[in-house]
C-alpha cells in the first residue's frame, strides 16, 4: 500500500507595498512624536523593500489613503467587528488598509486584496485572525456599494457646507479640536471648504527656472502640452488624464536634475512672486536680504532666479542646508552665505528679512497627511512660542526703513493675523500688505504673507 504524502500549505508571497505601509502606517499610529517627514518615511521603506515604482506607488496610496480616509474606514468597519476595541492596532490597521483598497481604488480587483492581505494576516497573527480578516474583507466587498453611497453622500455635505465640526472632524478625518477652531475662526462655509481641500491629491506644480536662456520657450512648451499655469513661470499636472501625467514624470525629472525646472507648490510659486513684484516697485531687487528660515531652500532659488540679492540664507538643519547647496548648483544660481544654526544667532542687519518661520503647517495637510496625527494643540503653542522668539530677533535685525516679509503655511489666526497684530504696535513699524494664497487647484498648500515696514528713513 503506498502511503499517501501530506502536503505541507505553501505560504503565499505578500505584496511588499501592503506589508510596507502595514508597517509604515503601524509606526505612524503608535508614534505621534515622530517628526520625520512622510515623504522621507516613504522613500526609506521602499528602497529597504526593493519596490519597483509601480509598487512605490501603490505603497504611497496606501498610506496616504488611510490617512486622509481613516475615520471612515472605521466607521465603515464598525458594522462588521463585534468587539473593534479587542483587537490588536496591527490588525485594525489591517482591516483599513483592505477596506481603503476596496471601497477606494477601484483599478484593484476586491478578491485580490482579500487573498493578499489574508495571506497576510496568517502570516503575521497566525490563522484565527487569517479568519477573521477573511470575513470582514469579504462583508465590506459585499456590502461596498451601499458603504459607498453613504461615503459619498458624507463628501456631498462636506461640499456644500453642510456640516459642524463635528461632521467635518469625521469627513476630513481631521483632530476635533482643529475642526472647531476653524469654525471659530472662518465660520462653517470656510472651514468646510478647509476641511474638503486636505482630502485632495495635489496634482505636482513645477517652476520654470527663468533664470536660465530657454525657461521661457520651456515653460510654453509645457503649457502648450495642456498643462494649467501658476503665475507667470509655473505649470502644473492638474487636470490632465492620470496616466498622462505618470507618462510625462519621467521627463519632468529629467529637466529637474538638470536645473530647468523646480517642483514647488503653487501657492510658494505665487508668493515668491509677489515678493519680488513689490521689491521691484521699491527699487530694493539688489539691497542685501536675508532668507531667515530657508529649509531646503524653495523660496530662496525661487527669488534668485527673479534676480533678488540673497546674501545670506539660514536654517538649523544640517541635511535641509545641504539640499539647498544642491538644488543651487543644480539651478546655477548663486551661492548666497550660509549659516546653519538658528535665526537668533545671526547678529548681521540687513534692509530685507524673509521669515518662513516654522509653523502648525495646517494648511499642507493634503500633501502633508501625516500632520492629522502629529497636531495637537499643545504644539500649537510650541510652534507660536518659537514664532515669537524668531521674530523678534530678526526685527530687531532689521534695518530702519527696512521690510520684513512674514510667512507661514497655517490656517490659524493666531499664527498669522494675529501675530502681526499683537507684534506691530510695540514694534515700531506698519503693515504694508497682507493677503493669504489660497490653493490654486485642490489639495495645494495655503500660505499667509504679511510684508512689514519698519520707520525709519526709506531705503532706496
Amino acid at each position: 500500500m503506498v502511503e499517501k504524502i501530506k502536503k505541507t500549505p505553501q505560504k503565499q508571497p505578500v505584496s511588499g507595498a501592503r506589508t510596507g505601509a502595514l508597517a509604515l502606517l503601524h509606526q505612524l499610529f503608535q508614534h505621534p512624536e515622530e517628526t520625520t517627514p512622510l515623504p522621507v518615511m516613504l522613500s526609506r521603506c521602499a528602497q529597504e523593500a526593493g519596490l519597483g515604482r509601480q509598487d512605490a506607488a501603490l505603497l504611497s496610496e496606501l498610506v496616504y489613503g488611510v490617512l486622509r480616509h481613516v475615520f471612515l474606514l472605521d466607521a465603515a468597519l464598525a458594522g462588521f467587528l463585534k468587539k473593534p476595541g479587542a483587537l490588536s492596532p496591527q490588525v485594525r490597521m489591517l482591516l483599513r488598509l483592505g477596506t481603503y483598497e476596496i471601497l477606494f481604488m477601484g483599478g484593484i480587483p476586491a478578491r485580490a486584496t482579500v487573498n493578499e492581505l489574508v495571506n497576510l494576516a496568517r502570516r503575521r497573527f497566525g490563522q484565527g485572525l487569517g479568519g477573521l480578516v477573511n470575513g470582514v474583507l469579504r462583508s465590506v466587498d459585499r456590502e461596498s456599494q451601499s458603504l459607498r453611497l453613504a461615503l459619498e453622500e458624507k463628501r456631498r455635505a462636506l461640499a456644500r457646507a453642510g456640516l459642524d465640526a463635528e461632521g467635518m472632524a469625521e469627513a476630513a478625518s481631521l483632530p476635533l479640536w482643529l475642526t472647531k477652531m476653524w469654525v471659530m475662526q472662518y465660520g462653517r462655509e470656510d472651514a468646510c471648504r478647509m476641511a474638503q481641500n486636505t482630502l485632495a491629491h495635489p496634482a505636482p506644480c513645477w517652476r520654470a527656472n527663468m533664470a536660465r536662456d530657454g525657461g521661457k520657450v520651456l515653460l510654453r512648451q509645457w503649457l502648450d502640452l495642456g498643462y494649467a499655469p501658476v503665475g507667470q513661470g509655473g505649470f502644473s499636472a492638474y487636470g490632465l488624464e492620470k496616466g498622462r501625467a505618470a507618462q510625462d514624470q519621467a521627463m519632468l525629472e529629467n529637466f529637474e536634475r538638470s536645473g530647468d525646472v523646480t517642483r514647488q507648490g503653487s501657492s510658494s510659486q505665487l508668493a515668491a512672486e509677489c515678493l519680488a513684484a513689490w521689491m521691484e516697485r521699491e527699487g530694493l531687487m539688489q539691497a542685501p536680504l536675508w532668507d531667515a528660515c530657508c529649509g531646503r531652500g524653495g523660496k530662496t532659488a525661487a527669488l534668485l532666479e527673479k534676480g533678488a540679492h540673497v546674501a545670506l540664507a539660514s536654517e538649523p538643519s544640517a541635511f535641509r542646508m545641504e539640499e539647498l547647496k544642491g538644488a543651487l548648483l543644480r539651478l546655477s544660481l548663486p551661492m548666497p552665505r550660509l549659516f546653519c544654526g538658528r535665526a537668533q544667532e545671526v547678529e548681521e542687519s540687513f534692509p530685507l528679512i524673509l521669515l518662513d518661520v516654522p509653523c502648525s503647517g495646517t494648511g499642507t495637510l493634503a500633501r502633508n497627511a501625516e500632520l492629522r496625527l502629529r497636531l495637537s494643540p499643545e504644539r500649537l503653542e510650541e510652534a507660536s512660542r518659537m514664532q515669537a522668539s524668531i521674530l523678534e530677533h530678526a526685527w530687531s535685525r532689521l534695518l530702519p526703513g527696512g521690510a520684513l516679509f512674514y510667512v507661514t503655511c497655517a490656517l490659524n489666526r493666531e499664527e498669522n493675523e494675529g501675530r502681526i497684530a499683537s507684534f506691530l504696535p510695540r514694534a515700531g513699524g506698519r503693515l504694508v500688505e497682507q493677503r493669504m494664497f489660497l490653493p490654486l487647484f485642490p489639495g495645494q498648500d495655503t500660505l499667509f504673507l504679511a510684508i512689514l515696514r519698519k520707520d525709519g528713513q526709506a531705503l532706496s
